[in-house]
């Protein structure tokens, strides 16, 4: 079973280590730890069998909800996690007009995962990845209203 909670103090050193096992160049534990205290910052840590397994992390600003990382430990994936921190995120910041995010071209898992929750390509950041170095699309879904 699927459990979905807040970073806290208790818990972000774990998301810090998921996103170290995830990405060529990791945010740092301190920049998780700085996150708690960011207002606009919502950071969800997803759990398996009392282990964490992934996280996602947004800012909002302004009804602008922007996804900075979303992550899965390898020993989780394909059991759902990355769609249930999504439907969280979407379910609790659904106020917001928009939610947008880069991701890799060459990810066509997380490309049709986001397509499956009505994200929509909308442009290219050219070489916005290192390590390696790769262009991304920018998806959006439109929540409430026009942007």
């Amino acid at each position: 079973m699927i459990t979905i909670v807040p970073m806290n103090e208790q818990n972000y050193k774990a998301v810090a280590e998921i996103e170290a096992e995830c990405f060529s160049q990791p945010w740092s534990e301190k920049t998780f730890f700085g996150e708690l205290s960011n207002q606009n910052a919502h950071t969800y840590v997803a759990y398996e069998s009392g282990e964490a397994a992934g996280f996602l992390s947004v800012w909002e600003v302004c009804g602008e909800v922007s996804i900075n990382n979303i992550a899965v430990s390898e020993n989780y994936r394909r059991k759902g996690i990355a769609r249930a921190l999504l439907q969280k995120m979407l379910s609790d910041l659904s106020c917001a007009d928009s939610v947008t995010l880069e991701v890799r071209k060459s990810n066509a898992a997380a490309i049709a995962l986001y397509e499956s929750f009505g994200f929509e390509h909308v442009g290219e950041r050219r070489g916005f990845y290192e390590k390696p170095t790769e262009d991304a699309l920018l998806m959006t879904k439109i929540l409430n209203g026009e942007t």
